[in-house]
């Protein structure tokens, strides 16, 4: 079990989606360009939608309540498989660790290891047995536990008795908390040696500088040396209590066994009131400009940041819209068509606003040839500029909306991306309606973009942080027009499967 998830799988696999979504269009429209005699075929229905703005909503009734002891719970009800998923997560991410670094991941890596009764073995033995999946994420804000089980009486009842166990009375063990520490300590030596880690941390180390975000999320070696297990237990009761949890529900329930599961883990926590919430990060006047990292390797790898919003903003969705324009939307948007398909800078750009409950950051992540860091660097932001200054075309902004709107019933075919988008309404105090956020897009014009991204980044408010060679630093290459290319080479007598 790999018990630090990464927390934006849901964002990863949202511009798989997309991208997919696009390649689509593009066989399509290669398909439609032969010369071959027509022939009258029918037309792929799920397909031909996707130029239909209008957002085909899955009848799926979001249900919230509120436990006596302050826990909240959403619940949604499907009835394809017989299972379901429960998601607990608590407001006890890194930014809680204060002078002790570290603390909270290795709280939460400690749930698992041991119960009265029963060693990390026997739990993992436990929940393979009963066809149950475990799952664990930690950030900076929050920490999370899942569990994926069958409805079945007894496959449900024994999986959720542990499940709470493990939330409610953890031993905490010495013995366990000396493997734990281990554990950090090899993810910690990975992290010094991937590239990726290495310039986020620096990032966010300069860009948060003087707040809780600024710590490494699993710690350092001095700070998981000095953790105690009477600070475990501290941390426990205070971050793991019933009304700093926030619990979801997904899957073939009733609204009364819904009901009994969510009763059934508040009560076995500590009891004790939701923690206050994480400080807001305070913009800086004169952000700091550009920090270099000295590696030898074949690329250089370059990050933009500025401060971003947070999910409940009023701007959130248009900067999200705008953000997939430019960079982050696959292959169609501006800055893959300029240094990607034109000039051959790059294999891909990652952008987009992390939305911590503090204000996260507004990442743009490229790496390329270490003789082309500067001039890369350069194009990135004189695009950025002139994107300020213009906003996006209206085919651009028409695009993604289409995007947007077709790929929304793709986003809730299955319980887990469901629980997905049901856990950030629930984290954000958003509608209780999961196409909110792509009802919200497709209102958006064009001067709502550009005014929502002048009235919150800056053409020359990046902090830069670059990791790679030090070498002489060359023009970058031309653009050149691709030659139109069709990736389906048959003939209109076959349709896609």
């Amino acid at each position: 079990m790999d018990k630090f998830r990464h927390p934006y799988g849901a964002t990863i696999t949202l511009w798989l989606v997309l991208f997919t979504v696009l390649l689509t269009r593009q066989v399509l429209a290669a398909a439609q360009t032969q010369s071959s005699p027509p022939r009258t075929v029918a037309p792929l229905q799920s397909l031909a939608e996707l130029d239909d703005r209008a957002i085909r909503q899955r009848p799926l009734q979001i249900k919230g309540w509120k436990t006596l002891t302050g826990s909240k719970v959403l619940f949604i009800q499907t009835s394809e498989l017989p299972m379901f998923d429960l998601h607990v997560n608590f407001a006890a991410g890194s930014a809680q660790d204060q002078q002790h670094p570290g603390l909270a991941a290795m709280t939460l890596s400690l749930l698992n290891e041991g119960v009265e009764g029963k060693d990390l073995a026997v739990i993992l033995e436990t929940f393979d047995s009963l066809g149950a999946k475990l799952g664990t994420g930690i950030d900076r804000d929050r920490t999370q536990l899942s569990l994926r089980s069958l409805n079945a009486t007894d496959k449900r009842e024994p999986a959720l008795q542990l499940f709470a166990q493990m939330l409610g009375k953890p031993l905490l063990a010495e013995d366990a908390m000396t493997r734990v520490k281990a554990e950090l300590l090899g993810i910690l030596e990975q992290q010094g040696q991937a590239t990726s880690a290495q310039v986020s941390q620096t990032m966010y180390e300069t860009l948060f500088a003087g707040h809780a975000y600024a710590q490494p999320v699993h710690g350092t070696t001095s700070s998981l040396a000095s953790i105690t297990r009477e600070q475990l237990q501290a941390f426990h009761n205070k971050f793991y209590a019933a009304g700093n949890v926030l619990i979801t529900l997904v899957g073939d329930l009733s609204l009364e066994e819904a009901q009994s599961i969510s009763l059934q883990i508040a009560k076995a926590l500590p009891q004790g009131p939701a923690v206050e919430p994480v400080a807001e990060v305070a913009r800086q006047e004169n952000p700091p400009g550009l920090q270099h990292i000295e590696r030898p390797l074949s690329q250089t790898h370059l990050m933009l940041t500025q401060l971003g919003v947070t999910r409940q903003h009023p701007d959130y969705v248009a900067l999200q819209v705008a953000s997939m324009i430019f960079g982050g939307g696959g292959s169609n948007s501006r800055l893959m068509n300029e240094l990607r398909e034109q000039r051959g800078l790059t294999y891909g750009v990652a952008m987009g606003n992390i939305a911590w409950q503090g204000r996260g950051p507004f990442n743009i992540y490229v790496q390329t040839r270490p003789e082309f860091g500067t001039g890369t660097l350069k194009l990135i932001q004189d695009m950025f500029r002139d994107y300020l200054a213009t906003g996006p075309t209206g085919q651009e902004l028409d695009d993604v909306k289409r995007i947007l709107a077709g790929s929304s019933p793709l986003d809730s075919a299955s319980n887990a991306q469901i629980l997905s988008r049901l856990v950030d309404i629930s984290l954000n105090n958003l509608p209780l309606d999961l196409d909110f956020s792509v009802q919200q897009a497709q209102q958006l014009t064009i001067e709502d973009i550009r005014t929502a991204l002048n009235k919150h980044f800056g053409a020359d408010q990046w902090t830069v942080v670059t990791l790679g060679p030090t070498v002489e630093q060359q023009a970058l290459p031309d653009p050149v027009k691709p030659a139109e290319q069709s990736m389906c080479r048959v003939t209109s007598e076959f349709v896609a499967s």
